[in-house]
C-alpha cells in the first residue's frame, strides 16, 4: 500500500482522535463561552478530519464524495466555532456580537451550496487519477477559492484576537503564542497542496486544531486559563504557582510594578512583599512614595476598614477572596490605593495556583476618606449647634422676654423684634442640628411605627405658637393611622409648616393640614394661601440649599423633608392650591394593613378651639 496514501489517512484519523479525546478536558473550562466555542471547534474538526478519512478509505465514488462533502461542511462551521471560540476567550462575547444572525445566515447557505455541490459543481469536480497513487481527485473551482479566501480571513480575525491577548497577558504567555503559530503552519499545505506531488488537495487544519487541544489542555492548561481568566478585567493581575512564586503577570501589572520584570519563579512576598498578604489578614497597605519607584519601602498598617468581595468566577473556585487596599504616593507626592483579590485555581479537587487581581481604587478611597472628614466635621457642627448657639440663643430670648414690662409702646416693636428674630435663630439650630443629624446617622436609624395623628397635632399646636397671626386648620378629629418612621417624622411637618407662612406674602397666612388615604400609603396635605410655586421650581426647590421668594428660611429645611421622607420610604412632592397658593403632599407607608383608611376629604376646623389659636 503506498506510504503517501498511509500517511494521509494517519494524520487526518489521529487529529480526529485527538480532537475527541481532548472533549472531556474542554468541557472543565469555567467560562461557558469558551467552554462552548472549545468543545464547539474540537467536535467540527474531529468531523471534518473523519469525513476526509472517509473520503480515502471508502470504496465507490459515491460514497467518497458524500464523505468529502461532510469534511468539507463541517470544515466551513469549524471556523466559525474558531471564530466563536476566540471571542469567548478574549473577553468578547459572541452571543451580543452584531449582525449574527446574518453571519448565521451565511453559513448556512454556504453550507447548503456545498452540499448541492453534486448538482451544479460549482465547488469542485471530480476525477480518478493514479498518481501519486490510485484515489479520487478533487478539482476546485472558483467559489471554493472565493469561501476558502474569506474563511482564512474570518480565521486570522481570531488569530490577531488571541496573540492581542497574549501580548498583554505577560511575559509566560510566550508558549502560548507559540503555540499559536505551530498550529497554523497546516495552513501552507492546504495552500501548496494541489502543487506537492505527495500531498493531496485537501484543507490541512484538522492537525492544526489537534495541536492547539493538546497544547492549551493538557501541556498548558494552567497558563491557557489564567490569560483568559485576567482577560476579563483590565486591572494588574499576577499569578501565582502553589508555592506562592510568580509564574505569570500582565502588562498593567508590569507598568504598575517594575520589580516584576524577570522575577517569574521568585517568591511573591521577595519581589512585592507588601502584596503577600496572608489570606485570613485584611487591612491597608501604606506604600511610601510612587508605585513605581518605592513598592518595596512600604510599611503595612491596619485599618478598621474592610472592603467585601464579591463571591464566584467562571474559570476558578474563589476559595476564600483577600480583599486589601493597597496605599501608594504616585510622583506627585499623592496617596494612591489599591484594592486586592486573591483567587484560587484549582485543578481536580485540589489547589494549583492563585490569581492576584490588583485594582486602582484611589479617586473611591479619596472621596471615602472625604466623606469620613466631612462627617467628622458635621458631627463638629452639630455638637456646636446643639450646645453652644442654641443654648445661648435660648439665655437671649428668655432675657428678653423680661424686658416685656420694662419698655414703653416706642420701644415694643423693636422688642418683638427681637424676640421674633432670637425665636427664629432657635429653629434654624435646631433645624440645622436635625439636618446633620439626618446626614451623620444619628437619628436617622430604622423606622418604627408612629402615630401620624399625634405627630401632626403636636407641631400644629407649636406653629400656632410660634405665628400667632397665622391661622392653622386641621380636622376635628385627626386620624389615628400609624405610619412608617422615627422621632424625625415631626421635624418634617415642622419644616413644612414654617414654610408655609415664612414663604406667605399675605398679612394673615392661612394653613390648611387635611388627610386622605391611598393604598397602603397615607398622605398629608400641607396647603397655604401664599404665592404659590412655579412649575419650573416644583422639583428643585426641595434641592439642598435652595430658597424661594427670597424667604427668610436657610434653604435646609426643605432639604431636609426630602432627606427624611425618602429615608422613611415615602414621597414628598409639590401640588398647586385653589384660588392661589401651594400644596405641599407627604406621602408615607402604612405601618400596619388594619389601619383604618383616612377621608381625603374630611371637616376642617380648628384644632382644640379657635383655629386663629
Amino acid at each position: 500500500m503506498d506510504l503517501v496514501f498511509l500517511a494521509h489517512v494517519a494524520v487526518f484519523a489521529l487529529s480526529a482522535v485527538v480532537c475527541l479525546a481532548a472533549l472531556p478536558r474542554a468541557a472543565r473550562v469555567g467560562h461557558p463561552e469558551t467552554r462552548e466555542g472549545l468543545m464547539g471547534l474540537l467536535l467540527t474538526s474531529a468531523v471534518w478530519a473523519g469525513g476526509y478519512v472517509g473520503y480515502l478509505v471508502a470504496p465507490g465514488e459515491a460514497l467518497k464524495t458524500a464523505s468529502y462533502i461532510v469534511g468539507f461542511i463541517f470544515a466551513l462551521l469549524a471556523v466559525g466555532a474558531w471564530l466563536y471560540f476566540c471571542a469567548a476567550y478574549t473577553g468578547r462575547s459572541p452571543r451580543r456580537a452584531p449582525y449574527r444572525r446574518l453571519v448565521v445566515g451565511v453559513f448556512a447557505a454556504t453550507s447548503l451550496l456545498k452540499a448541492t455541490n453534486p448538482l451544479h459543481e460549482l465547488y469542485f469536480t471530480t476525477a480518478w487519477v493514479s498518481e501519486p497513487f490510485p484515489y479520487l481527485a478533487i478539482r476546485h473551482e472558483l467559489l471554493y477559492w472565493a469561501v476558502l479566501g474569506l474563511s482564512y480571513a474570518v480565521i486570522a480575525v481570531g488569530f490577531f484576537m488571541l496573540l492581542e491577548q497574549f501580548y498583554y497577558a505577560g511575559a509566560d504567555s510566550r508558549p502560548l503564542v507559540g503555540l499559536v503559530a505551530v498550529t497554523a503552519i497546516p495552513t501552507a499545505a492546504t495552500v501548496f497542496g494541489g502543487e506537492l506531488s505527495w500531498l493531496l488537495p485537501l484543507m490541512y487544519e484538522p492537525p492544526g486544531v489537534a495541536l492547539f487541544a493538546v497544547g492549551t489542555l493538557f501541556v498548558y492548561v494552567q497558563r491557557f486559563e489564567t490569560i483568559r481568566f485576567a482577560a476579563e478585567s483590565d486591572d494588574a493581575a499576577i499569578f501565582l504557582d502553589q508555592a506562592g512564586r510568580v509564574r505569570d503577570y500582565n502588562r498593567t501589572a508590569r507598568l504598575l510594578f517594575p520589580a516584576l520584570r524577570g522575577a517569574v519563579g521568585e517568591p511573591l512576598d521577595a519581589v512585592l512583599p507588601q502584596i503577600a498578604v496572608d489570606s485570613d489578614d485584611d487591612g491597608v497597605i501604606a506604600i511610601e512614595g510612587p508605585a513605581r519607584d518605592r513598592i518595596d519601602s512600604a510599611d503595612r498598617i491596619d485599618s478598621a476598614d474592610r472592603i467585601d468581595s464579591a463571591d464566584g468566577t467562571d474559570a476558578t473556585d474563589r476559595t476564600g477572596a483577600l480583599e486589601g487596599a493597597g496605599e501608594a504616593r504616585d510622583s506627585t507626592g499623592t496617596v494612591r490605593f489599591f484594592h486586592v483579590s486573591r483567587n484560587a485555581f484549582t485543578a481536580g479537587g485540589a489547589t494549583s495556583g492563585e490569581l492576584l487581581t490588583i485594582d486602582d481604587i484611589t479617586d473611591r478611597e479619596r472621596y471615602r476618606i472625604q466623606l469620613e472628614e466631612r462627617t467628622e466635621q458635621l458631627e463638629a457642627l452639630n455638637r456646636v449647634v446643639r450646645h453652644d448657639i442654641r443654648n445661648d440663643m435660648a439665655v437671649i430670648h428668655g432675657w428678653t422676654e423680661t424686658l416685656r414690662d420694662h419698655v414703653d409702646e416706642e420701644g415694643r416693636d423693636a422688642l418683638e423684634r427681637v424676640l421674633r428674630k432670637s425665636a427664629h435663630v432657635i429653629e434654624l439650630t435646631e433645624t440645622a442640628r436635625e439636618f446633620v443629624d439626618s446626614l451623620a446617622g444619628d437619628a436617622v436609624l430604622d423606622v418604627k411605627p408612629v402615630d401620624l395623628g399625634d405627630v401632626v397635632t403636636a407641631e400644629v399646636r407649636t406653629a400656632r405658637d410660634t405665628f400667632p397671626n397665622a391661622t392653622f386648620r386641621v380636622p376635628d378629629d385627626p386620624p389615628r393611622a400609624t405610619v412608617l418612621a422615627n422621632e424625625m417624622l415631626a421635624s418634617v411637618f415642622r419644616n413644612l409648616l414654617n414654610n408655609a407662612v415664612q414663604h406667605n406674602d399675605t398679612a394673615a397666612p392661612e394653613v390648611t393640614v387635611t388627610f386622605e388615604a391611598a393604598d397602603d400609603r397615607v398622605r398629608v396635605r400641607v396647603a397655604d394661601d401664599g404665592p404659590g410655586v412655579p412649575d419650573a421650581e416644583k422639583t428643585e426647590l426641595f434641592g439642598k440649599g435652595e430658597k424661594g421668594l427670597d424667604s427668610a428660611g436657610t434653604g435646609i429645611g426643605l432639604y431636609l423633608v426630602s432627606v427624611l421622607t425618602r429615608q422613611f420610604g415615602g414621597d414628598v412632592w409639590i401640588e398647586d392650591n385653589e384660588p392661589r397658593g401651594a400644596v405641599f403632599v407627604v406621602e408615607l407607608a402604612r405601618a400596619e394593613a388594619s389601619d383604618r383608611a383616612v377621608d381625603g376629604d374630611a371637616a376642617v376646623g380648628a384644632l382644640g378651639g379657635d383655629a386663629s389659636g
